[in-house]
């Protein structure tokens, strides 16, 4: 049996000593990913409350936004589009309607400041205040909807 163990240890030393010279090469690739500056905004409703009969000038109110931008993004509110947060309109006024009744003004404001997001939920306030007196007006409800922006 010692006869045959020779030829087949000599054949895997000669398996292994090819192994030996095997040749290899190596490249280096890049891995990334892209993130674009993305944001989004939100506002709760800005409710001045209910009356009987007139409503005094200076009734105030007021709404939360909510903005959502990409951890670092500078942005700034507006009530108008523009082109960054340099164009930002951080005043409107807000008519609002009950059918074919007067309107009432109200004036809004909030903050244009620059801001650098979080990457979570920012919040600023909107501030409203009724114009002036509206005595006796029709009975019902008396809303606008208004746009409010992010500029980023």
């Amino acid at each position: 049996m010692r006869k045959y163990l020779l030829p087949l240890s000599g054949i895997a030393i000669l398996a292994a000593a090819n192994g030996a010279f095997a040749a290899s090469a190596t490249s280096n690739f890049n891995v990334k990913v892209t993130v674009n500056t993305a944001c989004t905004v939100s506002a709760t409703d800005l409710n001045f409350g209910s009356f009987t009969g007139s409503i005094p000038a200076g009734t105030t109110g007021s709404s939360t936004a909510t903005v959502s931008c990409n951890k670092g993004t500078s942005y700034a509110l507006s009530f108008a589009t523009g082109a960054g947060p340099a164009a930002a309109t951080g005043t409107a006024t807000a008519n609002m309607a009950n059918g074919a009744n007067p309107t009432i003004p109200a004036n809004l404001t909030v903050s244009t400041t620059a801001q650098s997001a979080t990457g979570g939920n920012d919040t600023t306030t909107i501030n409203g205040t009724i114009v002036a007196a509206v005595t006796n007006p029709a009975v019902g409800t008396y809303t606008i909807a208004q746009a409010i922006y992010v500029l980023y």
